[in-house]
């Protein structure tokens, strides 16, 4: 069968679990082929390719682009069989009754979408496969968790690589592991832990000859100068795991790297084989200055001492570090925004990003939101990114204003502190305008490029990249029209 992976854009970062099920379909037989919304006029493409199957995998927000397409597709390729996966549709499957897709997969769909195509290719039902949901019939479940990660094939980075500037660009993302085992009421893992209670293990992890294998192939095939170790958590401890990796990457690969962690699970230990590995940066996120937010609110569970001794500790090793603080939190004043802003200066932080909170579909936070009447769940009316003006009514037109200004301006803050006067009384409080968005860009792409992916770029791909992330950031901005 042919099958269609549609994107609405191609970012920086590998979309590996596409890349991972065009992988399977391939082994299975199967043709896979990749389109681009905001670069191809989809209706031809399809008309070229003729696919059977047009896959889509969506968080919320980027779902909606999904969904009005789709409605296009089926008004004139009513035969082709339409499928949305990912984050909006596992967490939020009444989206199955908002548009035209014949089928969503929930949780994790590597097993199902193989036997989705078998199925399909014979003409049987597919009501029956677990995972898979359709508007007519009953759902069946999940099934188990897939515990043997190196199962897997190599994700399919060709479907990308040569149909886009991915494979030419040195920077190239790998995941490891899959799961989390902690429960930030911002985010989805709690919802992901009770559907698959009773179902395996929640955490699971790639050999470390699987790691360092593929990207071994990946290596062999393109240009690979820098690497980001995509997991959730990269790094619990200074186990057997890490101490084998450590050996056999700096043997093999020899390449510098950036990766996720908590300030609470760092410790001097870790960080010296993370630094003798070839690690210049590591993702530590604080989210919240104030105790309260970061604890009752957020649940973290992290002290203010944890927190600097972390980003203290990645100092002293030479590693610079990436954070991320929440600006917009349910009830929040712009007092507790300066708490977060005061506490990422002290930290000493390379490069901090301050996101707007959205109240994501199943998240604690969000049902929080909506508990209290402060959300109206209308997910289509979401940004797909979280740098735009909050969604909650418990602020004022005024008070989103400040925040957005604020999250654009707090990082050039973090950078030079001197300014954090200046910014504070006055500039946070002028009109939303693309100056203010500019200044945020070049404070970004300056700082992610020296401190965060420190990678040589030649004059071609710099200037390539250059024109691609200030696209992408003034769509995170715009009011997505």
């Amino acid at each position: 069968m042919k099958i269609l992976f549609v994107v609405k854009d191609i970012d920086f970062i590998d979309p590996v679990s596409i890349m991972l099920l065009s992988s399977l379909a391939k082994k299975n037989g199967h043709e896979t082929y990749l389109g681009i919304l905001n670069r191809e006029e989809i209706i031809g493409k399809i008309d070229k390719v003729k696919p059977q199957i047009i896959a889509y995998s969506a968080t919320t927000g980027e779902h909606k682009y999904y969904l009005a397409i789709n409605k296009i597709i089926k008004s004139k390729f009513n035969d082709i069989f339409t499928i949305m996966g990912g984050a909006h549709a596992t967490f939020y499957p009444e989206c199955i009754n908002e548009g035209t897709l014949d089928a969503i997969c929930i949780g994790e769909g590597e097993e199902a979408f193989i036997e989705l195509l078998e199925k399909r290719e014979r003409g049987e039902d597919i009501s029956s496969i677990r995972n898979i949901m359709t508007r007519s019939s009953p759902f069946n479940g999940i099934r188990d968790l897939l515990e043997d990660l190196d199962s897997l094939p190599f994700p399919d980075r060709e479907l990308f690589y040569e149909n886009t500037e991915m494979g030419q660009f040195p920077l190239k993302s790998f995941i490891t592991s899959r799961g989390c085992p902690y429960t930030c009421t911002y985010c989805f893992n709690h919802s992901f832990k009770k559907l698959y209670e009773g179902k395996g293990k929640i955490l699971r992890r790639h050999s470390v000859g699987y790691v360092i294998d593929e990207i071994l192939q990946v290596k062999s095939k393109y240009p690979l100068g820098f690497i980001k170790f995509y997991d959730d958590i990269f790094v619990y401890k200074a186990d057997e795991w890490l101490e084998e990796f450590v050996r056999r990457y700096k043997k093999d690969i020899n390449l510098p790297f950036h990766c996720l962690t908590r300030a609470d699970l760092i410790d001097e230990g870790t960080i010296r084989l993370l630094k003798s590995a070839g690690c210049v940066s590591v993702s530590m996120s604080i989210e919240a200055g104030n105790a309260s937010f970061r604890n009752q609110v957020l649940k973290r569970n992290m002290s203010e001492e944890d927190i600097i001794r972390a980003f203290s500790l990645c100092r002293r090793y030479g590693i610079h570090t990436f954070s991320n603080s929440i600006v917009g939190l349910p009830f929040s004043k712009i007092e507790n925004e300066i708490e977060s802003l005061d506490l990422n200066i002290k930290c000493k932080v390379s490069f901090v990003e301050f996101p707007i909170f959205h109240p994501y579909p199943r998240t604690e936070l969000g049902d929080f939101c909506i508990e209290k009447g402060i959300y109206k769940p209308q997910y289509e009316l979401l940004h797909m990114f979280y740098m735009n003006k909050s969604p909650l009514s418990c602020f004022t037109e005024r008070e989103k204003r400040i925040q957005r200004n604020f999250a654009q301006l707090a990082p050039l803050v973090v950078r030079f502190p001197f300014l954090r006067g200046i910014v504070l009384k006055y500039l946070i409080y002028l009109p939303n305008n693309k100056v203010v968005v500019l200044i945020y860009y070049f404070v970004k792409a300056y700082l992610v490029k020296t401190k965060i992916y420190p990678m040589r770029l030649g004059i071609r791909n710099l200037w390539k990249a250059f024109l691609k992330s200030l696209r992408l950031e003034l769509f995170k901005h715009s009011g997505e029209q």
